[in-house]
């Protein structure tokens, strides 16, 4: 018997079942993901520090222009509507068997100079981001001593601009950044806003 004829034989008996999972078992641990899935390259090397995030947390937590408000209001109606009708609690989290897809708010389209941000922010080192191994396509990661910071890079001006993690007083840097950029924060799966009267 030859080398394939074995390999062939063991194989045979070693088939593998395939279960079908039944879609009513399948539910998500959050009430919304973007439309827009993050653009990444493959990783080259590491940097000071990496941060590494699932591409449904991508843009989860984030900031936007001013006149984005009816858009996220919008927004707001179908994440509510997922926490209303199509959620249960289990154990210490709820568990959502539908998910709104934010589709429109579209891109942030921000344009916050990164060095004004690093000054304000008094940052001086950069790191990456990965997203599922790969790394983000022109991304950047900043951190404080209270928060890490990721977003989108364009000739030197962000377009995205998220927070990874945070703790009680990441909102004091939230409201500096939204009143230095003329912006407004989101947490999209709380239905949360932060911005200045």
């Amino acid at each position: 018997m030859g080398f394939f004829d074995k390999i062939f034989r063991r194989n045979k008996k070693v088939e593998q079942k395939t279960e079908l999972m039944n879609p009513n078992d399948i539910w998500f641990t959050i009430p919304t993901i973007s439309n827009e899935f993050p653009q990444t390259v493959d990783t080259t090397k590491q940097t000071e520090f990496d941060i590494y995030i699932h591409e449904d947390d991508y843009r989860i937590n984030e900031f936007l222009n001013l006149d984005a408000l009816p858009l996220i209001e919008q927004e707001f109606v179908g994440i509510k509507n997922i926490w209303a009708n199509h959620s249960k609690k289990s154990c210490d989290y709820t568990l959502f068997k539908e998910c709104h897809v934010r589709d429109v708010i579209g891109q942030p389209g921000l344009n916050i100079p990164f060095d004004d941000l690093k000054a304000l922010l008094k940052i001086s080192s950069v790191g990456q981001v990965i997203i599922n191994g790969d790394m983000l396509k022109n991304g950047f990661a900043i951190k404080t001593d209270n928060t890490t910071y990721f977003g989108t890079l364009n000739a030197g001006i962000v377009t995205e601009l998220c927070i990874s993690q945070w703790n009680e007083n990441t909102k004091n840097e939230i409201l500096e950044i939204n009143k230095a950029f003329n912006v407004l924060f989101v947490n999209w799966p709380h239905c949360d806003m932060i911005k200045n009267d």
